[in-house]
């Protein structure tokens, strides 16, 4: 018995000093453990500031619709029971054509937009250079990010941040290590390991590991993606701006498209949002933020030039490039070409780490926003719709 009561206390005490160990090497493990990985709706843990939008209305306009009927109601409802489609709403010529509510959910919920919070600061770095504030794509991130040690981030290019070929490393022991593998790890993969630098980035912000970031003389400038990147744009707007970035978010896209207040998440010991995720906002809050874009805002009062709406359209594009699906200026880019289907063409569409969906189909004035546990099958979602919203149902 007295052998065994060693034996714990020895466990004990070991147990504690590992901890310690672990706690004074990687301090922001702690925070990790409390707050967990970020939840996919409201309420969540964390920091958050408002998005400061427009009043929303009581009743709410936005309510589920009756089911449809058909051979492509049922094949979507299929599909949204098969990847658990929490939410999907399509909007034609800005109206509601479909809402679809899985039980537990509602035109009130406020999801988490993960890495779709990404593709807004693409448009608002666009908005930069419409209004000023950055030369032009081709300008150097340190003329206007001072602070970071390594001369050749400093010297790169802001388009390479923003299609996530900047060459971007992170050193910490021994010789560096690219941010990501491939292109195929997907959104947000190395932030459920609250060991790597990424994740202290979650908590800490770009000063806990702007001294671990470099590019090398012969990096490789591929694509790469990851957070780094957006968490660096994100800084660059609020020094150029001289805001905080939920308030650059509301004056320039939230409130033109008279979306609702929105909850965006900071950084933990920081106290600025994070970029490059956990924007908590309504279904239809998103679709009036993709009607605001796709449209390029009003026609009095444009959001981008048309020089700059251009370059992060779809249409910048040959059709053979958008079949393998592209990655632009932080939005991403496919088509619509199956034999058969009467929608057709290039769209826009921005994604999360669950697959969360937002499309911008301009040329159909159509936009969709989807939110769920599992990814969806992209192209499948866009024509199922598109027959139900025409009487194209099959039945």
């Amino acid at each position: 018995m007295k052998k065994l009561l060693i034996f714990v206390l020895a466990v004990i005490v070991l147990g504690s000093i590992a901890a310690g160990g672990v706690a004074y090497q990687y301090p922001h493990v702690i925070a990790i453990a409390e707050e967990g990985f970020p939840a996919t709706k409201w309420p969540a843990k964390g920091i958050y500031v408002q998005v400061t939008g427009k009043p929303i209305a009581w009743p709410p306009k936005l309510k589920p619709m009756p089911p449809k009927q058909g051979d492509a109601a049922r094949e979507l409802q299929q599909l949204n029971t098969d990847n658990q489609t929490e939410a999907l709403v399509a909007y034609h010529k800005g109206q509601l054509k479909y809402a679809y509510f899985k039980e537990g959910f509602d035109p009130l919920t406020q999801f988490n937009s993960f890495s779709m919070a990404k593709s807004l600061i693409g448009y608002l770095v666009l908005k930069a250079i419409d209004e000023g504030e950055i030369d032009s794509l081709q300008s150097q991130i340190g003329d206007y990010l001072l602070g970071f040690k390594d001369k050749n981030l400093r010297e790169q290019t802001i388009e390479h941040f923003l299609t996530m070929t900047s060459g971007l490393k992170i050193e910490k022991k021994g010789p560096p290590k690219p941010l990501a593998k491939d292109a195929k790890r997907g959104p947000d993969k190395d932030a459920s390991n609250p060991f790597t630098l990424l994740a202290q980035l979650h908590i800490e912000g770009l000063a806990g590991i702007r001294d671990h970031l470099s590019i090398a003389d012969n990096a490789d400038l591929s694509y790469h993606y990851q957070n780094v990147n957006t968490a660096l744009l994100g800084l660059m707007l609020t020094r150029i701006y001289k805001k905080p970035l939920n308030v650059i978010l509301s004056e320039k896209i939230w409130r033109p498209a008279g979306a609702a207040n929105a909850r965006w998440r900071t950084y933990t010991n920081e106290g600025s949002v994070t970029p490059y995720c956990c924007l908590f906002a309504t279904v239809e809050d998103w679709a009036k933020v993709a009607i605001y874009l796709s449209k390029n805002g009003t026609v009095d009062e444009p959001f981008l030039s048309p020089s700059m709406e251009k370059l992060i359209s779809a249409k910048r594009y040959a059709p053979s490039l958008l079949r393998e699906g592209v990655y632009g200026l932080h939005v991403r880019h496919d088509i619509l070409d199956r034999d058969g289907e009467s929608i057709k063409g290039p769209f826009t569409y921005f994604v999360g780490h669950g697959g969360q969906l937002v499309y911008l189909i301009p040329d159909y004035d159509l936009v969709i926003v989807r939110f769920g546990r599992k990814h969806t099958l992209l192209h499948s979602t866009a024509y199922y719709l598109w027959r139900i919203i025409n009487g194209e149902t099959g039945s």
